[in-house]
């Protein structure tokens, strides 16, 4: 589509790893869903965008050193279709939603998810997971999510086709295998996303790499929105007259300015904050001396 894309990406929690493993086919289909369901929710509220939006979602669930990380990138046509469907609306901020209230939702849509799943014994606990069995245990567990924030960030688009149909790792990310090693490359991003070797055995590398087998027939590239399988077709020939008519009309106007302004956030909910009043620096320096002029008096 002629509008710049979001791509924001919706993380699990480390701790929900040992579960997500024993469960791939149910909490990997709860990630895509509850991810879904915080974007559509969040920009059909008119306090944020107030439209129909459509996007592609694709699981991956690995990190840089093909460990287990489980996770769901998310990428948006800017902006979207009027509730009535008689306009396309362009973004108003130009990080797209607020990436903290998707996050505090995302959470919440997630977890409920969970106790669902629990309650209609859809999950399983081998192992060292059996304390979770007990609805006490697992309640006590969901709680303890609740006290950090999910990661929920935004990034550059995907490059092109290639990027959504990754696996865990390729053959040009495996440097050499010998003498029952595997060495790789891998991006480590706690340190400015530096390029580094890492040196495996070959059980290791191969315990790892089948981490992200998914289950069998389960799809991991989905879409939804407008651009869900049962409504792109009705949809879609919508969209295009009406950026065609947006375009024409105003040429900026399919396209966000980052002003300045736009990229204050509020540190509470993560919103764009709006410019009330400007003081020039000699304002400024006169009621900060009239600040001074009446705490010297009291």
């Amino acid at each position: 589509m002629p509008v710049p894309y979001v791509h924001v990406v919706f993380t699990l929690p480390h701790q929900l790893s040992p579960l997500a493993l024993a469960n791939k086919r149910a909490l990997y289909d709860l990630l895509f869903r509850a991810s879904a369901a915080t974007l559509l929710e969040i920009a059909a509220d008119p306090k944020h965008l107030g439209t129909n939006i459509g996007f592609m979602s694709v699981l991956h669930t690995w990190g840089q050193n093909v460990l287990h990380h489980p996770h769901v990138h998310c990428v948006i046509p800017a902006g979207g279709l009027s509730l009535d469907h008689q306009q396309w609306i362009p973004p108003r901020y130009a990080f797209f939603l607020p990436l903290k209230v998707l996050s505090r939702v995302f959470r919440g849509k997630f977890t409920a998810g969970l106790k669902r799943a629990f309650r209609k014994g859809q999950l399983v606990f081998p192992g060292s997971l059996q304390l979770l069995e007990k609805e006490r245990a697992f309640r006590s567990f969901l709680r303890s999510l609740f006290r950090q924030d999910w990661v929920v960030y935004a990034k550059p688009p995907f490059g092109g086709p290639q990027h959504t149909h990754r696996v865990a790792i390729s053959n040009h990310g495996i440097v050499n295998f010998a003498h029952d090693q595997v060495t790789f490359r891998w991006k480590d991003y706690a340190h400015r996303s530096k390029q580094k070797l890492m040196t495996v055995t070959t059980e290791e590398f191969l315990r790892r790499f089948l981490l992200h087998v998914l289950p069998h027939g389960f799809v991991r590239i989905r879409f939804f929105g407008f651009l869900a399988n049962r409504r792109r077709k009705l949809l879609l020939p919508l969209c295009r007259p009406l950026l065609q008519t947006l375009a024409s009309g105003s040429p900026d106007s399919v396209q966000p300015k980052a002003s300045s302004r736009e990229l204050w956030r509020c540190p509470r909910c993560g919103s764009s904050m709006l410019l009330m009043q400007r003081f020039t620096v000699a304002e400024l320096r006169s009621q900060s001396l009239e600040r001074r002029i009446r705490f010297d008096s009291s």
